[in-house]
């Protein structure tokens, strides 16, 4: 599969995974687990939903980590939708992640996240 050029991704994020704390029985202490991915594509852009006036505004900005550019690539799953991305000093909120697998080999090619 071709692929866009590395230099295309030189953005860095930081992700901010939010975990209930298993043994408190109500489910009141939680854990931030930060992780620092670097060499992505952040794409301020505002992404809309619907027709003429009755659109909505689905996300603010595209987020693009390639399996074979971004360190460490980063597996995300439904329970990161809701997680946070600190990105030049704004905090945005995950709320769509759509995973690209390559046809021939079933690996996961890249996955796209929408922040708003």
């Amino acid at each position: 599969m071709i692929r866009p050029p590395k230099a295309m991704f030189q953005d860095t994020i930081t992700l901010k995974h939010l975990e209930a704390d298993k043994s408190d029985p109500y489910g009141e202490s939680e854990t931030v687990t930060q992780t620092e991915i670097k060499n992505v594509r952040f794409s301020l852009r505002t992404v809309y939903s619907g027709t003429n006036n009755d659109r909505q505004v689905v996300a603010n900005a595209t987020i693009v980590v390639m399996s074979t550019y971004s360190e460490p690539f980063y597996e995300f799953t439904e329970q990161n939708q809701g997680d946070k991305i600190v990105f030049n000093g704004h905090e945005y909120m995950i709320k769509t992640i759509n995973r690209d697998i390559e046809p021939f080999t079933n690996q996961v090619y890249q996955y796209r996240l929408w922040v708003i």
